[in-house]
């Protein structure tokens, strides 16, 4: 049988894959929709309001951000991240395949 321990990186892989190519398909709807106009370019907040993106470990003691966030530089940021989950998700599913033959 598979771990949960397994079985929970999988899923994160999973996710943070499908939030991070999320994040990227709105950027480049806004990118596409507003041309001419950077300013409208920002993602949206949930109160309508447009946002400029941020990096950082959101609450407590150790907390830190950078704030405004270059678009180019985040969707690097986040290409990098989806090609570091999908790596993950190879290692993990043959952990899985493993612990399925064991």
């Amino acid at each position: 049988m598979i771990q949960r321990e397994t079985a929970a990186r999988i899923w994160e892989c999973y996710r943070e894959i499908e939030t991070a190519e999320k994040l990227l398909e709105d950027m480049a709807e806004l990118k596409d929709r507003y041309r001419n106009d950077p300013h409208a370019q920002h993602l949206k907040d949930a109160f309508g309001r447009g946002r400029d993106l941020q990096l950082g470990i959101p609450s407590g003691e150790n907390s830190h951000r950078l704030f405004k966030v270059a678009p180019r530089l985040a969707e690097s940021i986040i290409y990098a991240h989806i090609a570091s989950k999908k790596a993950e998700l190879v290692e993990a599913n043959e952990q899985a395949r493993i612990e399925l033959n064991g």
